[in-house]
Formats: structure tokens, sequence, C-alpha cells
């Protein structure tokens, strides 16, 4: 079932006085910096007060609550100033990522109902979730890594901040929705539930993600249903975030090995990196596989070779490349400077000191680039 892109419309669900307004503000912030404006700079450009463009900034006053009109202008607004459309462009998924956060730390450890929930609403993208997971992460988004920025003075934040006990609400409400009967019944729901545990320190939802790992897989045999698998690929990769790969390689060995999840995994990650342009509102475009949504391959390929070293799924990198090249013996064939960069990449994986299948499977990749190249 295709459906667009979700929108949290917060307003009725949150108190105005409680809206997250970090993560959109803070890009908007840097974008200003990019632009070489100060704060009365920008007020002045946009025809605002001052203390509008400081609450937009520091989520006091959140994006969050503009009409979407008025934020359609704002962001025309900064491409003439001179933003960088690609940073201006995330703006959007900033808002959104505020809207999940702020529903999920009003609710704090209570479920709320799916038809009001956006991690039903639509399965999420990169994209969106580097927005959502920025202020625990500190990791900048790429989209935003290319901006010029003015030096500022004296200390200043370098990522989204929420208060401890804003995080704490936040995953405690996760952990009420991964517990829910609502969750049992919508498995989007559950599994995107589930994968953002994986970004919570806390010794509570690491050991609910490994007493997941044991139901899914100790206690009984992979799931030959897709979506199932990919719910478990979440879990798995969360577990990994928490420093524990085995129940990741157990998943690789044992449910990847088999033909229809492989080609499941790859559309996945297509759907995930946006060479699958559709959205869907379930795991449903799953049961189609990977040739079935007209995706080439060269975003994928160009991810995995980056992230090979990963130090939170380098195995899964690296099985989903050896696939890729399987499933698309083409790829490298006639995009040398893919094959070149394949070849290098591998090689630094293979001097990394990978072993088992892993190892092999970069071996195999080794001999791909050679044949590919005669």
């Amino acid at each position: 079932m295709a459906a667009s892109e979700s929108r949290t419309g917060m307003r009725g669900l949150v108190s105005p006085s409680s809206e997250v307004g970090v993560v959109s503000g803070f890009v908007l912030k840097l974008i200003r910096g990019s632009i070489g404006l100060t704060q009365t700079d920008m007020a002045e450009r946009l025809g605002v007060d001052i203390s509008t463009i400081q609450g937009w900034e520091t989520g006091k006053r959140p994006l969050t609550a503009q009409r979407a009109a008025d934020l359609l202008r704002l962001k025309t607004r900064l491409v003439m100033l001179g933003g960088a459309r690609a940073a201006v462009g995330t703006l959007q998924d900033a808002i959104e990522a505020d809207g999940i956060l702020s529903l999920a730390i009003a609710a704090g450890g209570q479920p709320i109902s799916v038809d009001f929930n956006p991690l039903a609403a639509a399965v999420h993208r990169q994209r969106l979730v580097h927005m959502i997971t920025w202020p625990f992460t500190g990791i900048l988004p790429p989209p935003l890594r290319d901006l010029v920025l003015t030096p500022a003075r004296g200390p200043v934040a370098k990522h989204p901040i929420l208060s401890s006990g804003d995080q704490a609400r936040f995953f405690d409400h996760l952990l009420a929705t991964v517990d829910s009967r609502q969750s049992a019944q919508m498995p989007v729901l559950r599994r995107q539930a589930t994968y953002l545990l994986g970004f919570d320190r806390r010794k509570e939802s690491a050991d609910w993600l490994a007493a997941e790992h044991q139901r899914a897989f100790v206690a009984g045999s992979p799931s030959a249903d897709l979506p199932a698998g990919i719910a478990a690929r979440s879990a798995t990769v969360a577990l990994a975030r928490h420093g524990d790969s085995d129940p990741l390689r157990y998943f690789i060995k044992h449910t990847l090995s088999r033909e229809d999840h492989a080609a499941a995994n790859l559309a996945y990650w297509a759907y995930w990196l946006g060479e699958i342009t559709e959205s869907y509102a379930d795991d449903s475009y799953l049961i189609a596989g990977a040739d079935e949504h007209g995706w080439a391959g060269g975003r994928l390929a160009a991810h995995l070779l980056k992230h090979l070293d990963n130090d939170v799924h380098s195995h899964l990198n690296i099985h989903s490349l050896w696939v890729l090249v399987l499933a698309r013996p083409d790829l490298l064939r006639r995009d040398h400077n893919l094959r070149l960069r394949t070849g290098d990449r591998v090689e630094q994986a293979l001097d990394a000191g990978f072993d088992g299948e892993t190892r092999d499977e970069l071996i195999n990749l080794r001999c791909a680039v050679q044949l590919a190249g005669r």
C-alpha cells in the first residue's frame, strides 16, 4: 500500500507549551549561519521580530506550530537569501522529527492510539531517522555536512539538545509502545519503535532488546514472513548498537541466507536510502523483492562502500554489498569508478581482520571486482 510521507500535526495531541522544536530550530540556525546572517539580520530580511528568530532557533517557539503556508514561505525566503537547497529541504524532515519527539515525550510511559502515532503512519527513511536521533547521537545529518558556517563566539551547542528528562520520556514511550497490544497488531509501529530503542543507552532498553531477540530467534526458527524478517533485522541492528553484534551475525547467517529474505533486505536498503522513491505505509512493499521497484543499486552500493567499516553493522553492510553485486552483476562492469572504489574498500576491509563468513564475502567481492574489470 503506497502512502505519502507522514507529516505530524501535533495540535490537540500535544499542548503548545510542551511541543519540541529543537531539531528544526537547530537546522534553521545552521542555515542562517551558512548564509552569514546574524539573528538581527535574519529578522530584518524575514520581516519578523528578533525574538521570533530566537524562539524558532531555541525551539521555544517551535516551527511545528507554524501553518503550512507560512513554512513554505519561510523555506522559499531562505533559498532566496542564499540558503543551500539541500539544507533548506531538510527542514520538513526536521519539523516532522520534532513532531514525533513532541508526541512521544508528552506521552511518556504510555502508548498512544495508532490512529495518531506517526511511527505507524509510514515506513521511515534514513533522512527522517537521522533527524529524530540527532539529539541522542550528536551526528550531523548528511545533507547539512557541506554547510560553510560562520564561526560563533563563545561556547555553543553542537547539536540539538534535549534534557535528560525528555530523553527518558521519549524512550519510556517507545518501551510502552513495543509492549502494547497495538504494536502487535501494527508490525511497522513495533519495528520502527524497536529500531529507535537502539539509541537508548539505558539498561532497560538493552534488556528489552535482548529479550526480543530471545523471543524471535532462540525460542523459535526465523520467520518465513518477509516483514517479520525486516522486524528482526531492526531488532538485531538495535542490539548491535548496544554492543552485542552476535544476534545480527546470527540473523545474517540464518535468515538472510534465504533468497526471499536477501531480496527483501536489498529492497529495504533501497527504500531506506530513497532509491525506491514511492512511499509506503507498511512493509508490504518488501514482498515484491529487490527487482520490482525499478531501482538501479548505485546509491546503495555507494552507501555500503562508505560504511563497510561501520562499528555497528559492518557485517550486515558487507553481506548486503555482496548480495547486491550478485543481484546486479552489471553494476561493477558498467561503472569503472564504482569498480575502483569497491576494490579499494574491499582491500581495506580485508586488512581490518574480519573473519568467518564476512571474510569469505570480502574475498568473493574481490574476485567480483577482478572479473568485472576483464
